[in-house]
């Protein structure tokens, strides 16, 4: 989908559709999976040396939990998208699918938890991470008083020459 910037009407141009999963060109290794269609409806306006893309995009995903490592399902829906793209010296057009693709899998959370994202979920993985967690009622581990030497020893250690 290439789209010359002269093509680019001043009131902008208005562009909906859906891209193929493909688009992406994650492997099976990736801890995101793409799950259907990338569902889009943007408009794209030029100035003198960017093109600003803003409108809907949704994008159905498997994120990988960090806990358990399970996929589970996680709707990527950014209803007030904005983006842009700089416009290189003589270039003529530009194929916004690279915008769209890196800005979502940017977009998409960096650390899932299954049980955090999902209603009526537990993470089967959760608990064996409990043990942790902060626990309030636990002993503080008091700061050294002030004024002693915390660094003395290392310190004769670099006077033996």
């Amino acid at each position: 989908m290439e789209i010359f910037f002269s093509d680019i009407p001043e009131e902008g141009l208005a562009l909906s559709g859906k891209l193929a999963p493909d688009f992406f060109n994650l492997t099976g290794d990736d801890s995101i999976k793409i799950a259907g269609d990338v569902e889009y409806d943007l408009t794209l306006y030029s100035f003198d040396e960017v093109v600003v893309f803003s409108g809907h995009v949704a994008a159905p995903v498997e994120l990988q939990c960090v806990t358990c490592l399970d996929f589970f399902p996680y709707l990527a829906d950014f209803p007030s998208w904005q983006s842009e793209y700089d416009i290189e010296e003589k270039e003529v057009k530009f194929d916004p699918r690279e915008s769209l693709r890196d800005e979502i899998l940017l977009s998409l959370p960096p650390n899932p938890h299954c049980d955090e994202m999902l209603d009526d979920r537990v993470c089967p993985k959760a608990e064996l991470f409990s043990e942790f967690e902060h626990d309030e009622d636990a002993e503080e581990i008091e700061a050294p008083p002030e004024g002693d030497d915390v660094w003395g020893a290392l310190d004769q250690l670099g006077n033996k020459q």
